[in-house]
């Protein structure tokens, strides 16, 4: 998997390093628990300039123009600026990213998964593809962002929110918690564990953010399986009225069933089934609510009959999988 880190003149430079060696780590720990041959993440640094330094007066270079690197798989962009600058002081630093800005939106539409940190969600905004999405950022530029984006959402309370198709992170600290986020978003919640613990950083994903690892296909180009989607994923704690969804949307249940399946391989049922256990295990990770109340927060009133399907999904029982994976 291809993932360009994005560099920018006055960049954070604890994020940027963070990021790298964490996806050293996160290939190391792939090769040596994972018996592979080859790395999870192949990188490279990516900016509108080959050579540049941080605000710490650290010097940057063998940096790839961006105009020259082939769509990656992912983009990061980790803290583009001090989080600490005024609004008109951020506004000139994103307006020499101009060049940098127009790639993403092209790769962005192409699907590459824009991951970004701190300030670096500045530039999400900039580039006009959250639209409207909450992103997070450092709780001192939040004042800033809300100046300089009105039309966009910045909660500063958030960890790490995840849309998809972009993935926000808050200060430049929240750099870890990032790259350990995408290695088990794009591989397994063990290998992040695995990294973790060589790193000697605990997984903190926020409970109260916005993000799941079940990883559905958004790739298929079917406009209305894309609204379906969003809809089971918006609503999870509900059930699927899919008579109702089909009738707004002038398509027979069945024949929408059965596009939803070609498209994401799921049926409409088992792909809600499948996103509330994920919403599940994440409570049973990063929180010490009770079992039952994580089971009731996603729509089940059936606990025996959630905790079934949860064994059958995973192999392990809800006590297990807390005790295995609980940070």
């Amino acid at each position: 998997m291809r993932v360009g880190i994005i560099v920018t003149e006055r960049c954070q430079a604890s994020s940027l390093h963070t990021t790298i060696d964490l996806i050293i780590a996160a290939n190391y720990a792939f090769r040596s628990y994972f018996a592979s041959n080859s790395p999870l993440f192949e990188y490279e640094l990516i900016g509108s300039k080959t050579s540049t330094k941080a605000y710490n007066g650290s010097a940057v270079s063998s940096i790839t123009p961006i105009t020259k690197y082939k769509r990656p798989d992912i983009v990061i962009l980790p803290g583009a600026f001090e989080s600490v600058l005024t609004a008109d002081q951020a506004r000139n630093q994103l307006s020499k990213l101009a060049p940098v800005i127009k790639v993403l939106q092209k790769w962005h539409s192409e699907g590459t998964v824009i991951a970004s940190i701190c300030t670096g969600n500045f530039i999400i905004a900039s580039s006009s593809i959250a639209k409207g999405r909450p992103l997070t950022c450092h709780w001192i530029s939040e004042k800033t962002a809300h100046l300089l984006y009105p039309s966009e959402q910045f909660v500063s309370d958030k960890l790490i929110i995840d849309h998809g198709d972009i993935v926000s992170a808050g200060g430049a600290m929240a750099t870890a918690q990032l790259v350990l986020y995408l290695v088990s978003r794009f591989h397994s919640r063990e290998l992040a564990l695995a990294t973790g613990k060589l790193m000697l950083v605990e997984l903190n994903f926020d409970s109260q953010s916005r993000f799941a690892i079940f990883r559905p296909n958004r790739k298929h180009g079917d406009g209305l399986v894309l609204r379906l989607q969003k809809h089971i994923e918006e609503n999870y704690a509900q059930d699927i009225d899919l008579s109702n969804f089909s009738t707004n949307n002038l398509i027979g249940a069945r024949q929408l069933s059965r596009r939803f399946k070609k498209a994401t391989g799921e049926t409409p049922l088992s792909y809600l089934q499948l996103y509330r256990v994920e919403q599940v295990k994440i409570g049973l990770e990063a929180t010490s609510k009770p079992v039952n109340a994580l089971i009731w927060e996603v729509g089940y009133e059936d606990p025996t009959s959630f905790r079934r399907l949860f064994k059958r999904l995973t192999g392990i029982t809800m006590t297990e999988y807390r005790n295995r994976f609980s940070s």
